[in-house]
């Protein structure tokens, strides 16, 4: 006897319908926390690296005053490029802010009174010049009270300005400046001298420069490293010679509100 047709629609196996892109949840999840910590890695970045944030801290990176004014700082000295920058600038009439490194003063006493006995203003840079970056409190507290001792054991100065290492800032140091009475200064104008000939660093410095700038050159290299500061050296006269038709110079404190 034949077997009775069958109908395939009475085959077909019931099977729940599939939710629309449920396979694509875990994907799009991946993807929102890697935007969500990369747009936070770029917060943080910013805020202990670019030189007008505010974020951890109330931060100089330009100056008011009523004139055109610039204020010129270099960093990392003393060195022994520091004479040459001292006399281009005594011969300019011109004074500056130089951020001190504790170990580099112990090592060029006599450099840093010279550039005191000029006129110049002297700040913090900290003692071993250090990036600040994950460092304890304790860590950077004594970085700084080290460098703040020996400045002013050598100098008979006490330091009111701070500028961190590479312009790197870190979590607790705010509080650590405000018990040391430091003002922490970053700047607008960045020469690259460390890296670049004397004729770019002049041309990078003039294109920058704005009035309320503060200009960021070098007159040491940081301990425990070597080279010279000759290209920053020979780009100085044009910087001045140029930038005195435009702007009256001043240190970084004298332009602070009393």
């Amino acid at each position: 006897m034949p077997l009775p047709k069958r109908d395939g629609r009475n085959d077909r196996i019931n099977h729940p319908a599939p939710v629309a892109g449920k396979e694509g949840l875990p994907l799009l999840g991946i993807v929102l926390v890697a935007a969500l910590l990369a747009g936070l890695g770029v917060l943080v970045w910013y805020a202990v690296a670019a030189p007008e944030s505010q974020l951890l801290g109330k931060t100089l990176s330009r100056i008011r005053s009523r004139q055109p004014t610039v204020a010129l700082t270099f960093d990392d000295g003393p060195g022994q490029d520091t004479p040459a920058i001292l006399e281009i600038l005594k011969q300019a009439g011109v004074r500056a802010t130089f951020f001190l490194c504790g170990a580099s003063v112990e090592r060029w006493p006599e450099l840093a009174r010279r550039i005191v006995a000029e006129g110049h203003e002297i700040g913090n840079h900290t003692y071993s010049h250090p990036r600040l970056l994950g460092k304890t409190p304790g860590k950077i507290l004594w970085e700084i009270d080290r460098a703040q001792k020996v400045i002013q054991h050598h100098t008979g100065r006490v330091p009111l300005l701070f500028r961190p290492p590479y312009g790197l800032r870190w979590f607790g140091l705010f509080s650590l400046l405000r018990q040391q009475q430091l003002q922490a200064v970053m700047w607008s104008v960045n020469g690259c001298d460390w890296k670049r000939p004397a004729e770019q660093i002049t041309e990078r410095v003039l294109r920058q420069a704005h009035p309320g700038a503060i200009i960021l050159l070098h007159d040491g290299v940081p301990p425990q490293e070597c080279g010279s500061r000759r290209a920053t050296v020979e780009a100085l006269p044009a910087i001045l010679r140029s930038l005195a038709t435009r702007y009256r110079f001043a240190t970084v404190s004298e332009t602070l509100p009393e």
